[in-house]
């Protein structure tokens, strides 16, 4: 039974949960206006680990470094690889202390490394000289032509990316250079026949599966003969760390380090997926591997992120397509 004192003692009660309550919200209203008062919301910035300052907008800061990547600073530049990329974590900053973007922008981006765009002509794909522009290129191409030089058919553009810039010519020069006149062959003449390279099948192959661009990014280094060797892929520039996926299903056959014991070497951390039984794609110079060898893949899935181990100049992904076990140009079928 309810009575008049219990009552009492109840409303005391309550008052005093009032109470507690009140100087509870009115302490924490206090505190929220000291930390205002007292600091700023803002973000700190790492790099490999370390704290390099702090901004209020990480999203103007990011978008500047990576308009950085996307272009440099300098003429002629394509892109700019770096080798880490910062990290933002929300914190509170003592008031006085200031934010420092212009410092942290030249931190990461001091390590970075600049590609040049530009372009080299090539005869029977073997590189004859380089111009900085595409029309100086196919100026010297269409002159050579109608000048009937007799290599006019062999000639070729291939668009280049590099850390260094070669020796520009003019088309005039290029013109000059590669100019070949008809030479008269008498009947006591010997013919020499030029020794064969194996560059890939001249059509397109039915490789039998379809194909997803694996990693997105700039093709560095294109299928066939360069001034050093018979590349036997596409290159794609990417920064390290990018993710990389299967072009298409299949079962990883190979995962590891290449080495000549393995048929992989200078390839570095290497997937190789086999599709069916005549296509064997092969995903090199990668800094970490997800997979392992008889592991089933699906298209589209991670298997490994973009490095550059082997012998390798830059973080990109070489990527590889072999039918019947001979390499064939990837720009068939993707990029």
């Amino acid at each position: 039974m309810i009575t008049i004192s219990n009552l009492k003692k109840c409303i005391i009660g309550i008052r005093h949960i009032v109470k507690i309550a009140i100087i509870l919200v009115i302490a924490a209203v206090l505190i929220v206006g000291i930390i205002k008062i007292t600091y700023k919301q803002t973000y700190s910035v790492s790099l490999n680990g370390e704290i390099i300052g702090y901004t209020q907008d990480k999203i103007a800061l990011q978008k500047r470094i990576n308009d950085y990547i996307n272009s440099g600073n300098g003429e002629n530049i394509a892109f700019v690889e770096l080798n880490d990329m910062p990290e933002y974590e929300a914190c509170l900053l003592k008031n006085g202390i200031e934010t420092n973007d212009e410092e942290i922008f030249n931190k990461v981006t001091s390590s970075g490394t600049s590609y040049y765009k530009y372009y080299a002509i090539t005869e029977e794909n073997e590189e004859k000289a380089y111009v900085k522009e595409f029309a100086d290129a196919e100026s010297a191409v269409n002159q050579l032509k109608e000048k009937k030089s007799t290599n006019s058919d062999n000639l070729g553009i291939v668009e280049k990316y590099a850390t260094t810039e070669p020796e520009y010519k003019t088309a005039e020069t290029c013109v000059s250079e590669l100019y070949k006149e008809k030479k008269v062959v008498t009947a006591q003449a010997t013919t020499t026949i030029p020794k064969a390279t194996y560059t890939g099948p001249s059509v397109k192959t039915d490789l039998g599966v379809s194909l997803v661009k694996p990693v997105s990014g700039v093709i560095s280094s294109r299928f066939g003969i360069r001034s050093r060797d018979n590349h036997k892929g596409l290159d794609i520039a990417a920064p390290k760390g990018t993710a990389i996926k299967a072009a298409a299903n299949g079962t990883v056959i190979f995962s590891g380090y290449g080495s000549n014991t393995n048929g992989y070497s200078g390839y570095g951390n290497t997937v190789a997926v086999k599709s069916n039984s005549s296509v064997t794609i092969l995903y090199a110079h990668c800094s970490t591997l997800y997979v392992k060898s008889g592991q089933t893949v699906t298209q589209g899935q991670v298997i490994a992120a973009v490095g550059s181990t082997g012998i390798s100049t830059g973080n990109h992904l070489h990527f590889e397509i072999r039918y019947n076990g001979k390499a064939i140009d990837p720009q068939n079928y993707i990029y």
